[in-house]
């Protein structure tokens, strides 16, 4: 498979970060994970939007122009997947560590971009709907890294293990105040009397690109849609629920703990959003 790494084209072996990076030794750096479709990304704009808003709050420079990221991205798309959906990820690290133990660096950040032939969700998770587990992992959402899609990424891979571990599809995380935050991976929404309700982001979670139009898609349609706190109890006494994630789209929750959501899954209002939001794919790409 052939990546871009520093403004070069190259076979994956040879893409290589030194030992000695900031994003090895701190995990430091910010990524973002696209959905490109028959070879177009979708919303690549907001997706760098919030790069670079993270970027700012991590104090790191050098992304590379967007035209450059889209040529690169094209490039690969022609050389590794060839036609069909993919999968496409915009990697910073914070570059070769100086000694600063601060957000001061003096070396440029690895600029790695990676486009590979998108495998998807199971089929029968949109047909009967997940099954989730109520992560012990609590988000920090005092902590501006809750907001942030950065490369330390390992409270959301422990949610995850645990709901595998459970022999569960995903998990719901909780912040440090007990209300509802997100999946391992997206946004969360439930719907309860015909209103769509989503966590706030002050509840210490990541916008997601998907999020944002899922909620533009509720304006449109003239579905109701608020941000609230949540608590598990709103979640297990809700009519249908769904999660929100730029690679799986809108993906719809069957039970929490054992606990069945609603009456049928998918309800009738995610299935009308995941109709909206293919729509809206079509329309902003292809038409």
């Amino acid at each position: 498979m052939k990546v871009y790494l520093n403004g070069a084209i190259m076979d994956e072996g040879e893409a290589l970060i030194p030992a000695s990076d900031r994003g090895v030794l701190f995990g430091d750096g910010i990524f973002e994970t696209v959905r490109a479709y028959s070879g177009k990304p979708f919303r690549m704009d907001r997706h760098l939007e919030r790069l670079h808003a993270g970027c700012r709050d991590l104090r790191l420079s050098g992304v590379p122009p967007e035209k450059e990221i889209g040529n690169a991205i094209g490039e690969l798309y022609r050389l590794n997947v060839v036609s069909g959906d993919a999968y496409v990820r915009i990697t910073l690290t914070g570059g070769l560590f100086d000694g600063n133990r601060s957000l001061q660096r003096s070396n440029p950040p690895n600029v790695y971009i990676m486009v590979k032939p998108f495998e998807g969700y199971p089929h029968e998770w949109y047909e009967r709907g997940m099954r989730v587990v109520v992560s012990g992992v609590r988000t920090n959402e005092g902590s501006p890294l809750s907001r942030i899609k950065s490369n330390n990424y390992l409270d959301n891979l422990m949610a995850k293990q645990e709901a595998k571990d459970r022999g569960a599809d995903d998990a719901v995380m909780l912040n440090s105040s007990g209300f509802l935050t997100e999946g391992s991976s997206s946004n969360l929404f439930l719907v309860r009397r015909g209103k769509v309700a989503t966590p706030g982001v002050e509840c210490g979670l990541l916008p997601g690109v998907t999020r944002e139009a899922v909620m533009e898609l509720c304006e449109e349609y003239g579905v109701t849609c608020e941000t609230e706190f949540l608590t598990l109890d709103d979640l297990l006494q809700a009519d249908e629920a769904f999660f929100s994630v730029s690679t799986g789209e809108i993906v719809p929750i069957a039970e929490v703990e054992g606990s069945p959501i609603g009456f049928r899954c998918p309800g009738p209002i995610t299935i009308r959003l995941s109709a909206a939001y293919r729509a809206l794919v079509k329309k902003e790409l292809f038409l």
